[in-house]
């Protein structure tokens, strides 16, 4: 341990020590511990900070310091999530118990999403759930939030929720006209409350334009999440410097495969293209899988302005019909895309597969000249109709060929434990001016299975060949699920009469005597592909579990039942995948002591990385509900008294959440639910029930719609049924 670490570690006891002795300001704190100096100084306050956000240490409102004490304070601390109802929760671990906060909006006291709060007037009720109050705002997590200028200094919260307002410098006011939207750093310290509403300090990071801008709303919901679509001055710079076709230099040290049959399928639209792949089959079930990947890292040097500005932004963001790329167009579509008929640089595995399992695989760089741009719609018309789109002559038996080798990888995946959840993806499908014109269940068909189980292959021989090596690496790694979280789940589904007795006991069994693994999980779920709440089923046990994020630990991926995976096979898109590629080198060109400083970076960037996907998650989800809410808001405009059919996919106390049959998604709220049963409608609802809703109301600013149960056609429905 550094001295430094040594002295803080040493400070952090001291400071608690004192504490627990009785509780002390922050002068007669620092004098406790001895501070002196503005380097102790510095420390010193920086360690309290880190105190109270870790929850150990609570300042109250008479500026004294005490030891956070869950009971005696009648408090509790934690990281509060928002959802579009404007609910905050908060889940606390206490004495082996996980207890869920509720904050109604109203109590939300200018906390943002992922804040660090502390909740005061609990009120514990007879659900699992307990009402509690925002008291204070510990951290931010970012503090960035879109407002919308209303003149004179008013600024209106747009996205958020509560009675929140900031005040913004004036220098900062001069830029804005009526109207316009911003994206500000709001302070956690609330200055004032002025006729009801929680006063903060703000800054303006970005005007992200006017609210009667085309296509502001997405363009707001990329900005809340940290996406934006321009690249800075020094990026664009370096840009120029970055050729537009492969050079006879880069072929050095490169393998030539641009006589080879390689060849690329993705969406129709797709026009950043990193993967292209190959087959040749040697016998009866051996086959040589070749995944040829676009070597994004020969262009992007380290330490560059592109490198960083990969860095910062982590991932690319695809927003409904348009796409925040992490890299500039020059190269997400130009120089690093696998286009058809050009040259181009890539990192290929050739991977040596008999019987389904991988064998051997050799890693190298290469050049490929990719022979044919295909998309899935027509490739699964020659695998899954037996119908050849004109210019796909050539290459039927190498996609026949694939198609078998895909087949023989499910079996084996299936073997792994390999669990297959049903896909609740929703593609929505929008005008030429960006209209959402309908909503499509992804189903994945044999083509888009296809590469899935190629790229799963390639992730994972990279993955082997780090750990193989033990060189520095990310990983991508998905834990094994929380037993008793997975229990509660089949415990639902058994109460819902989604499940039977006999279908879920068993598994709760195994699950008990710890002699279950994810090929169990895999077997139950399949079990219910053909019932119609299948993807109610799935989702539930889905939400059980814990989420894939990045490591620089190969602690394997129990969604895909392997024990070493990565992704590789996306760094045009993907900023974990560039660092791979720079780690996977088979020349050798880095030494053992050059490697060492990525020990050191790799947890954080996996933490940011992990974070930045999270965020493009979330924009993407919320444009969706974005474009459902206003597909449903010009369908009211027309005829507000249509009935919708439709099936409850989610229940909570405080939400029920229902998928139309038209695949909108929009919420009952429990309030509504209230009126019903005092109005004489007493039919308990179901999760996975058909029903019947009118729309109630639509936020634009919230991407959400509310709904009214139509209980007249409900009750029609079960007559019907009955007779």
């Amino acid at each position: 341990m550094s001295n430094k670490l040594q002295y803080d570690e040493e400070l952090k006891n001291e400071i608690i020590k004192n504490i627990e002795i009785k509780k002390l300001t922050l002068d007669q704190v620092r004098k406790a511990v001895h501070v002196k100096g503005e380097t102790m100084q510095a420390s010193f306050i920086n360690i309290l900070n880190e105190l109270e956000e870790q929850g150990k240490i609570y300042l109250d409102d008479e500026g004294y310091y005490k030891i956070f004490d869950c009971k005696g304070l009648g408090k509790v601390q934690g990281v509060i999530h928002i959802n579009q109802m404007g609910q905050g929760f908060v889940f606390i671990e206490y004495q082996g118990h996980k207890i869920k906060y509720l904050i109604r909006e109203e109590h939300l006291n200018g906390a943002l999403e992922g804040d660090i709060v502390v909740l005061n007037n609990i009120h514990h009720g007879k659900t699992n759930y307990a009402d509690a109050h925002v008291e204070k705002i510990v951290k931010r997590a970012t503090g960035k939030t879109i407002f919308e200028y209303a003149g004179d200094g008013e600024f209106i919260p747009y996205t958020i929720h509560g009675n929140v307002t900031v005040i913004c410098p004036k220098e900062q006011l001069r830029k804005l006209v009526v109207g316009s939207r911003v994206l500000v750093d709001i302070d956690k310290e609330r200055i004032a409350i002025i006729e009801h509403k929680a006063v903060f300090e703000g800054h303006i990071d970005k005007v992200i334009g006017h609210k009667d801008d085309p296509d502001i709303e997405v363009a707001t919901i990329a900005a809340q999440h940290g996406f934006l679509k321009e690249f800075s001055e020094e990026v664009l710079e370096e840009l120029k410097s970055i050729p537009d076709r492969v050079l006879p230099e880069d072929f050095e040290n490169r393998k030539d495969l641009r006589d080879k049959q390689i060849f690329t399928i993705d969406g129709i639209d797709t026009k950043d293209m990193d993967d292209a792949i190959s087959i040749q089959k040697i016998s009866d079930n051996s086959y040589i899988l070749s995944v040829h990947i676009a070597d994004v890292s020969h262009y992007i040097k380290e330490g560059s302005a592109l490198d960083k500005e990969a860095q910062k932004r982590g991932t690319s963001a695809y927003l409904a019909d348009s796409v925040i790329p992490m890299f500039p167009h020059q190269i997400s579509n130009g120089i690093c895309s696998l286009n058809e008929g050009v040259d181009r640089l890539t990192k290929t595995v050739d991977m040596y597969i008999v019987n389904g399992e991988i064998i051997d695989y050799v890693i190298y760089d290469s050049v490929i000249n990719s022979k044919k741009k295909m998309n899935y719609d027509d490739v699964n018309k020659i695998l899954e109709q037996n119908i050849v789109p004109k210019g796909y002559e050539p290459f039927v038996e190498d996609l026949k060929t694939m198609q078998e080798l895909s087949a023989i990888l499910n079996q084996e995946n299936a073997k792994e434990g390999k669990v297959d959840f049903a896909s609740d993806e929703i593609k929505v499908i929008v005008s030429p001016t960006g209209e959402p014109l309908e909503f499509e269940a992804r189903n994945q068909k044999t083509a888009e299975k296809l590469i899935e189980n190629f790229m799963v292959a390639a992730n994972s021989s990279v993955a082997e060949y780090h750990r193989w090596l033990e060189t520095p690496e990310i990983y991508r790694v998905h834990g094994n699920p929380n037993d008793d979280n997975l229990i509660t789940a089949l415990k639902t589904l058994k109460q819902e009469g989604l499940c039977s007795k006999d279908e879920i006991d068993p598994l709760i069994n195994k699950i008990k005597n710890g002699h279950y693994n994810s090929t169990d999980l895999n077997y139950f779920l399949n079990h219910f592909k053909d019932n119609e709440n299948y993807l109610v089923i799935s989702k539930l046990i889905l939400k059980s579990m814990s989420k894939a994020k990045y490591s620089s630990s190969c602690d394997g991926h129990y969604g895909l039942g392997l024990n070493y995976y990565t992704h590789f096979t996306s760094p045009i898109r993907r900023h974990p995948d560039l660092i791979v590629h720079r780690l996977t080198n088979p020349y050798n060109n880095y030494t053992p002591e050059q490697l060492i400083p990525y020990y050191n970076i790799l947890p954080e960037i996996c933490e940011h990385d992990s974070q930045m996907e999270r965020e493009a998650d979330m924009a993407e989800r919320e444009t969706l509900d974005l474009k459902m809410a206003e597909y449903m808001q010009r369908e009211f405009e027309a005829d507000s008294g249509h009935i919708y059919s439709g099936r409850i996919i989610n229940m909570t106390p405080y939400d029920t959440e229902i998928r139309l049959d038209n695949n909108v998604i929009g919420h009952v709220t429990p309030q509504d639910l209230a009126h019903a049963k005092h109005t004489g409608h007493n039919h308990k609802l179901k999760l996975g029930e058909k029903v019947y809703v009118l729309i109630k109301e639509i936020s634009i600013p919230h991407r959400i719609i509310y709904f009214n149960l139509n209980y007249k056609e409900l009750s029609k429905s079960k007559q019907l049924i009955k007779e």
